[in-house]
């Protein structure tokens, strides 16, 4: 049986910048990484939302991205 280890995470803002001429928002994204492989969603999502209210632009979507590895 595999065995999964949480090896990185990275954290993605994305935020509408706007709308192209058909109307369809426009999407700009940060990404953060290094972030602490225990850190909590709810703290994520906090700092998330700090580092958005430093922003010019609204807060559309957070993403946190985990990259696993797989051994035996």
């Amino acid at each position: 049986m595999a065995i999964e280890i949480l090896e990185a995470v990275t954290i993605r803002l994305e935020f509408e910048t706007g709308m192209n001429e058909k109307g369809i928002p426009i999407v700009k994204r940060k990404s953060f990484s290094n972030v602490k492989t225990d850190a909590a969603s709810d703290d994520i999502l906090a700092a998330a939302e700090a580092i958005a209210g430093l922003q010019m632009h609204p807060l559309a979507k957070v993403a946190q991205i985990g990259t696993t590895v797989l051994s035996n």
